[in-house]
């Protein structure tokens, strides 16, 4: 049977001592403890662990506040909080924080055997199913001829060890090709590992990446592996590159050109297999010029350039995502929706997309949501400022009377959303009973030129 690893952050050591002494009966359990979060957070960086348990209230950070944390860097670890003096209100924030269970009561024995084994169950259960049915890699959907092209080459290079820059707009998918590449390659059965670098606080970056010795500076109470020797002989993804910080980006280039790194209050090189995939949305070439990014690091990262066309680019996709988006959102959320109405396809191929596929699935989330009937309807989709920008903007004149700019809105706007008259009276902010008035008064002054 597969053993499950805990870790235990209680202050109170006889609290301690009793939690130990009632897991020690479950076999399947190995546990190690500490008193502070901040301890927890270094100790799970080194060293993998299936459940935490953590008291409500510690000394230097609460219990929702560890889950918080926990949950962001450790998405899978099961996560306990107990607490005899714990609010209802306090159950809410626990478990909306991410947290499996709380404790009411973390002395009643039968309480915490029978939180550890409905962990331990899911976590069993979860191993067994990864190791019946394997995790699908996520695929690109397009049948667009650039992004093709893209994929073909990421396919080629895949088993390469050159280092590969991403670039893109944000939302089009560039972490996606990170791990297409990884998954392609001859280490795809290694470590993936992403970092972005725009989430990293500087004084913290250089030991996130290389690591650090025990002591090397004030809270490093212990050993820590970075990212380069976690990511192991796999792939080790850098998002949002040139965000570093340039004394970084110095020791970045020399890991990369020496394929070794050095831990924080360590001399001794340690030698790194990882491939690199940089990603960033910035223009590097200009980043260069403004001497925001290093050129000669620039040129390490850029060996093999792959760039994601934007989504308004590639117009084709937009009804295979649609439908895709569609189909997995009516699934998760019990929607009994047939499919998305021609007059809303059309809403969407004419939109820009300014956030690309990320934007257009955020879309069809909230449709489908709000929806009802047997069809995605252009008035289910929430306007939003990209929306509401029209492609041909109202032509202002001298003399143009305000009844003829009116006219001319009303007009660009209906085009806008495929002669919508639902939505276009949402995004001009009237009625749809104003909007035929209108309409109609526009018919009968046609009708009367025309005599």
């Amino acid at each position: 049977m597969n053993s499950i690893s805990a870790l235990l952050v209680v202050k109170d050591s006889n609290l301690r001592r009793h939690l130990a002494g009632v897991l020690e009966k479950n076999s399947v359990l190995q546990f190690e403890s500490c008193a502070y979060a901040q301890e927890a957070l270094q100790i799970l960086h080194t060293r993998p662990f299936q459940i935490v348990y953590a008291d409500l209230e510690l000394d230097d950070m609460s219990g929702i506040d560890l889950t918080q944390q926990v949950k962001q860097h450790f998405p899978a670890i099961h996560i306990l909080i107990g607490s005899s003096v714990g609010t209802a209100q306090d159950v809410i924030s626990v478990m909306q924080a991410g947290a499996s269970d709380f404790i009411i009561d973390p002395m009643e024995i039968e309480l915490i055997e029978n939180a550890f084994e409905k962990s331990a169950r899911d976590i069993l259960k979860q191993q067994a199913s990864n190791s019946i049915h394997p995790v699908k890699t996520k695929s690109f959907i397009t049948q667009d001829d650039a992004l093709l092209g893209v994929l073909d080459m990421a396919r080629k290079v895949a088993p390469s060890t050159a280092t590969i820059l991403v670039t893109g707009e944000s939302g089009t998918g560039k972490e996606l090709l990170a791990s297409f590449i990884h998954a392609n390659s001859n280490r795809a059965s290694e470590p993936y590992v992403a970092i972005n670098c725009a989430a990293l606080p500087e004084q913290l970056a250089e030991g996130e990446l290389f690591g650090h010795e025990k002591g090397a500076f004030t809270g490093a109470i212990s050993r820590k592996i970075g990212k380069f020797e976690g990511a192991g002989k796999g792939t080790l993804v850098l998002d949002e590159i040139t965000e570093m910080a340039l004394p970084l980006q110095a020791k970045l280039l020399r890991a990369l050109q020496e394929r070794e790194i050095v831990r924080l209050g360590n001399n001794r090189p340690i030698a790194i297999d990882a491939r690199v995939v940089a990603i960033s949305n910035q223009n590097l070439k200009r980043a260069v010029k403004s001497n925001a990014f290093r050129e000669d690091l620039f040129y390490r990262l850029n060996v093999i350039p792959l760039t994601i066309p934007p989504l308004r680019e590639r117009k084709n996709d937009i009804p295979l995502l649609a439908d895709y988006f569609f189909k997995r959102f009516c699934s998760r959320n019990a929607k009994a929706m047939q499919g998305i109405s021609d007059q809303a396809m059309d809403v969407l191929v004419r939109q820009p997309w300014p956030g690309n596929v990320r934007e257009l699935e955020n879309s069809i989330e909230r449709g489908v949501l709000i929806g009802s009937g047997e069809e995605l309807l252009p008035e289910h989709l929430i306007v939003e400022a990209s929306f509401a920008e029209s492609s041909r903007q109202p032509s202002l004149t001298a003399g143009m009377t305000v009844r003829e700019m009116e006219k001319e809105l009303i007009i660009n706007t209906l085009t806008e959303v495929g002669e919508n008259r639902t939505h276009a009276a949402k995004m001009l902010g009237i009625s749809i009973r104003t909007l035929r008035n209108k309409l109609n008064e526009y018919r009968e002054e046609m009708d009367m030129s025309v005599e």
